[in-house]
């Protein structure tokens, strides 16, 4: 499986991100890659498979308290993301993959 590294998206925190940019900052943060089918993955030799694609990784997040939003949206549809990366560093690799397993 040829992996593909996982940039964070251009846009910025002070709008909202989508469940998929949220996943592009995340897995960015720990180095994970992208799959040939979509997957987020762990490691270069020994592959290990933590979220089907970037936008579960973001929803999982949501789920698990790993980020914060306003509880309505501006009328212009912004608002701050923001990523409580005390809270999602503290979490091994295994762990984050069961909890997106659990949330998804």
């Amino acid at each position: 499986m040829k992996l593909t590294k996982i940039d964070p998206p251009g846009r910025s925190f002070s709008r909202w991100l989508t469940d998929d940019e949220v996943g592009q900052v995340l897995a960015a943060s720990r180095g994970w890659r992208l799959g040939g089918d979509g997957s987020v993955v762990a490691g270069t030799l020994r592959k290990s498979t933590i979220a089907p694609s970037l936008a579960a990784l973001g929803a999982a997040a949501a789920a698990n308290r790993w980020i914060s939003r306003p509880a309505a949206a501006g009328s212009d549809g912004s608002g701050p993301t923001h990523i409580m990366w005390g809270v999602f560093d503290a979490r091994t690799d295994a762990e984050v993959a069961s909890l997106v397993a659990a949330a998804g």
